[in-house]
């Protein structure tokens, strides 16, 4: 991913998350203040309007209580004549009338005058039809016990009735069937052996319910103490089973004259929206000094209203500010990364060889100093790069790299002077190293080499012959080094091919004309001083230093005195075949003369001379069976010389090891000895020979 696009990822998730996190606590809090504030209005509302109710119930019975001081009442009930009848009728008439006209009415509808027995004695207004069930409801308010003169309770239709419920034809004895579902607030006075009962207009109970109406989703529920609900939206049920649920628990939440806070109250058979309440005991007794009871009931669903408009418009805000932020974080991480994106373009265009790429910012702050430290770097670069272009168009030798992370190889151009392959690609798998024609006898050992190369180990043996660009093999000369990571792994190898065919078929011609020693079938003297010779000059190509071991049979003089000359030239024999069993591959042997013989050992730095050296002592200790049945054990001296100078002579070589050798048989023979710079490394041989 681009830097620039993770900068506005980043900057979008730190941006966003906490404006979203913001936002859900505002929601929450916003939610809980809203309900909190709903809360409060509503208990505040519920104990005003006990307080505004309680003084309306006051008025009421007030205004029960004049029309109860009538003068004519007494009159009327010490009399009974039509006069005073008459004279009754027309002072109520003119209280109703009064009441209807006056500025603040005192709201009664009716007056109505019965006996004990609950007969109609008299009525105000349209005298409504006398049967029983007229007389059974009069009777049923005026034997009602407990009931105080002037307490104020509810009326219904179907209150104090005795038809049955489940008649649908019904209807109010007192005011009629159109105004069965009514609520009208009612109370009784004695007067004597009369009782007059006072029923007051619902206008203004309405109007209660109406104004606590907030939000349009509270309601003002009322139970008198007679168990009458009256409910702005549920009126003229009084008892039924439907809501002696509903009933109960406005009862059972009532218990002082403060309001108490319920949750979830409902009537049964409502919308099941949770609602929050206030119940509260209001001072005014009825029945048996029973209080009325009201509640305040809102729905808690509206009260969030009000706080999602203010969450809407938080959210707005938080949007804005949102894209603001945002929009202004991506110019400045647009601007920001700008000089990052000229940097990369100039780095790919110098990866694919314009060399003449240049970063143009000249800023003075970091990117100015990255500009200017990466074009000085691009100009070392270019001057390095050529001064090695220079170095190898010059050199006969071939270079090559080796990057084992992308598996490429390439050549230096003086490659196609040689050979004429032409790779597909610069993958290994095209490259000349896989695809090279090695000779038959080489062909193995080379890929062997070759393997072990890309495990970043040595070549074992690195001389072999390619065929060349006019189809003849060439003895070619491979040297390489390992370049690593900081981590150890192998990242690039770079190697040299060099021509050694020259010096190499010159080497074989020796081989070839060298004289062997009849005896013991190595090389002459003469003969292994021309291949330590061609080893000097091949010294300087190859890089790698050389060993000469110069080998003196202990008590050779021994042999042939003790047992015959014949055997003595069968130890003669053993020696040679153990130094050529030992060598082969690395080195080469001659017999120097009478019991010496010298060995050249190759390529030091994997074939240890020393190493060589031991072995050749442990084989000969091991001894052999000679014609005769004796079994012979031979103990040889050693003496070793390291050439790492090609400006030595044969005989300085030959000479140095020969003076290691004479110095180990003055310290106690049957060992070896390196001679180098006139210093003797003395190695002991193992306590079990």
């Amino acid at each position: 991913m681009k830097i620039r696009t993770i900068l506005i990822a980043a900057l979008c998730c730190f941006v966003i998350i906490p404006m979203v996190i913001f936002a859900v606590s505002a929601n929450i809090s916003m939610r809980k203040i809203a309900i909190n504030n709903y809360t409060s209005v509503t208990q505040m509302i519920a104990e005003k309007q006990s307080v505004n109710i309680a003084e309306y119930f006051k008025t009421l019975s007030d205004s029960a209580k004049m029309a109860a001081d009538n003068p004519y009442i007494d009159e009327y009930v010490n009399n009974g004549d039509e006069e005073s009848i008459q004279a009754l009728i027309n002072s109520y008439d003119n209280i109703i009338e009064n009441s209807e006209n006056s500025a603040t009415p005192i709201e009664i509808s009716k007056i109505m005058i019965a006996d004990n027995s609950g007969e109609l004695l008299y009525t105000t207004g349209t005298t409504p039809t006398i049967d029983s069930t007229l007389n059974g409801t009069l009777k049923n308010i005026s034997t009602m016990e407990g009931l105080e003169d002037g307490e104020i309770y509810c009326y219904t239709g179907d209150q104090f009735s005795d038809f049955p419920e489940e008649d649908k034809e019904h209807f109010d004895p007192i005011f009629g069937k159109d105004a069965l579902s009514q609520v009208r607030l009612m109370t009784r006075y004695k007067i004597g052996d009369k009782n007059m009962i006072v029923f007051f207009s619902d206008v203004r109970l309405k109007s209660f319910f109406t104004m606590s109406s907030f939000e349009n989703n509270s309601r003002i529920v009322l139970i008198d103490p007679m168990g009458s609900i009256i409910d702005g939206t549920y009126i003229g049920n009084i008892d039924d089973a439907h809501n002696s649920a509903y009933k109960q628990n406005l009862y059972a939440r009532a218990g002082a004259e403060t309001a108490v806070q319920v949750d979830n109250f409902r009537r049964a058979g409502a919308t099941e929206t949770p609602t929050i309440g206030f119940v509260i005991q209001m001072p005014v007794r009825g029945v048996s000094g029973e209080p009325w009871t009201l509640a305040m009931i809102s729905e808690t669903e509206r009260a969030y209203n009000a706080s999602n408009e203010a969450i809407g418009a938080i959210s707005g805000v938080i949007l804005l500010l949102v894209a603001v932020f945002c929009a202004v974080g991506i110019i400045l991480i647009v601007i920001l990364t700008k000089p990052l994106k000229v940097i990369r373009e100039t780095l790919l265009k110098v990866s694919r060889g314009d060399h003449e790429a240049r970063i143009n910012f000249s800023a003075k702050n970091e990117y100015g100093d990255m500009a200017r430290a990466f074009n000085d770097l691009i100009d070392d670069i270019v001057v390095s790069e050529g001064r090695y272009r220079t170095i190898v168009e010059m050199s006969d030798n071939i270079i090559f790299e080796w990057n084992l992370k992308s598996n490429e190889v390439f050549f230096s151009n003086n490659f196609n002077k040689k050979f004429s392959y032409r790779a597909p690609s610069d993958h290994f798998a095209d490259s000349f190293l896989l695809k090279v024609k090695v000779h038959p006898e080489d062909s193995d050992r080379y890929h062997e080499d070759l393997e072990r190369l890309a495990k970043g180990e040595e070549f074992k043996n690195n001389e072999y012959r390619w065929k060349n660009i006019y189809g003849d093999y060439i003895w070619v000369l491979m040297r390489t080094a390992t370049i690593r990571t900081r981590d150890g792994d192998i990242a690039k190898i770079v190697g040299v091919i060099v021509d050694v065919d020259r010096a190499k078929r010159s080497e074989m011609l020796l081989t070839e004309r060298a004289s062997f020693d009849s005896l013991t079938s190595l090389y002459n003297r003469e003969s292994i001083e021309r291949t330590i010779d061609s080893e000097l000059h091949l010294l300087s190509v190859r890089k790698n230093k050389f060993a000469i071991l110069f080998i003196d049979v202990d008590d050779f003089k021994n042999f042939n005195d003790q047992y015959s000359h014949a055997t003595g030239d069968q130890v003669l024999k053993f020696v040679a075949r153990t130094i050529s069993d030992v060598t082969h591959g690395f080195g080469t042997a001659g017999r120097y003369g009478g019991d010496e013989f010298i060995v050249c050992v190759r390529n030091i730095d994997i074939n240890e001379p020393t190493r060589v050296a031991q072995d050749i002592l442990n084989t000969l200790r091991d001894g052999f069976t000679s014609d005769s049945g004796e079994h012979l054990v031979v103990n040889t001296s050693i003496g070793i010389s390291i050439v790492e100078d090609s400006s030595m002579t044969v005989d300085e070589i030959i000479g140095m090891a020969d003076d290691a050798m004479y110095r180990i048989k003055k310290s106690g023979k049957s060992n070896f000895g390196i001679l180098n710079k006139e210093t003797i490394k003395k190695q002991t041989p193992p306590s079990d020979v």
